[in-house]
């Protein structure tokens, strides 16, 4: 289901959306309607965990969440509040987690994920979309990773396994390459809208949310993001930033990640800007392809 809901994974409103969810989750309980229940849960804790997301500013912080969780989360079972909860507290560990029937086995025997677990898969899942990483891949290897937790916990005497471990794996694993890649640009967006036009000064980081040969999308990283498109008409492409109109831009595609320099065809502002700032303006152009060279 949470891959199902990827294309919400950058829309407003996620926090509001998230605790509406969890006050239809409540209602459920009360009204003993356990299957809402469950349901609320789980999409509250996808929108949260989307929300979460939008304050990640590059992979980098998706990758340090990663290499602690596991850590922290095999403490929590093994003697801290989690351990506590499932040993004494069976009541809180049902209101607050989410439920999984395993197929042959008895109620009884079903799974559950407490909250940080879905969190975080529906975390690290909408990170692998919003940095360009292996999407597919981490949804099959968190999946599968996650679902053999489960059984083991459920089929197994032992009173609860962490599930964090094989989620931030599952993570970490298909797109090994890519993050150390991402990470010796020392956490450096993809893309970079720099320019200056009569209409505006632009100074945007970006990701790539889709590529094809005459168009790419992107996700600026401001709070909150905006859409852009560049669209290609011949040799040269055009800008549109959400909503506004759109502009030429010159776009420098290099080995790792592009340079996009929107211009105006006769400016104006050349008039009105000290010629300092132009050359700066030159200069940060050409450092910004040649860090991405």
């Amino acid at each position: 289901m949470i891959w199902l809901l990827l294309p919400l994974g950058t829309s407003r409103g996620l926090l509001p959306v998230g605790l509406s969810l969890v006050v239809l989750a409540v209602v459920c309980r009360l009204a003993e309607l356990d299957v809402l229940f469950n349901l609320a849960k789980l999409l509250a804790l996808t929108a949260l965990g989307f929300w979460f997301l939008s304050y990640f500013e590059t992979v980098a912080w998706a990758v340090l969440i990663a290499a602690i969780i596991p850590w922290v989360d095999a403490l929590s079972v093994w003697r801290g509040p989690t351990e506590y909860v499932v040993s004494e507290q069976r009541g809180l560990l049902e209101d607050v987690s989410i439920g999984f029937r395993i197929p042959g086995e008895p109620t009884s025997a079903s799974a559950t994920l407490g909250p940080p677990d879905v969190l975080f898969f529906a975390l690290f899942l909408a990170a692998a979309d919003r940095f360009g990483l292996r999407v597919a891949w981490t949804w099959l290897a968190m999946t599968g990773l996650l679902g053999a937790t489960l059984v083991l916990a459920a089929t197994t005497d032992v009173a609860g396994l962490p599930a964090l471990p094989a989620v931030a794996f599952g993570f970490l694993l298909p797109n090994a390459d890519l993050l150390w890649r991402a990470l010796r640009r020392r956490g450096r967006a993809p893309v970079r809208i720099y320019g200056r036009t009569d209409a505006a000064m632009f100074d945007l980081d970006a990701d790539v949310l889709e590529r094809t040969a005459g168009r790419i999308v992107l996700l600026t990283r401001e709070r909150p993001p905006r859409n852009a498109t560049v669209a290609f008409e011949s040799e040269r492409g055009r800008l549109t930033l959400a909503d506004a109109e759109p502009l030429p831009v010159r776009v420098y595609d290099l080995p790792n990640g592009l340079v996009i320099a929107p211009y105006d065809e006769s400016p104006a502002f050349v008039y009105d800007v000290h010629p300092e700032q132009l050359a700066a303006d030159d200069a940060k152009v050409e450092r910004l392809k040649r860090e991405r060279s």
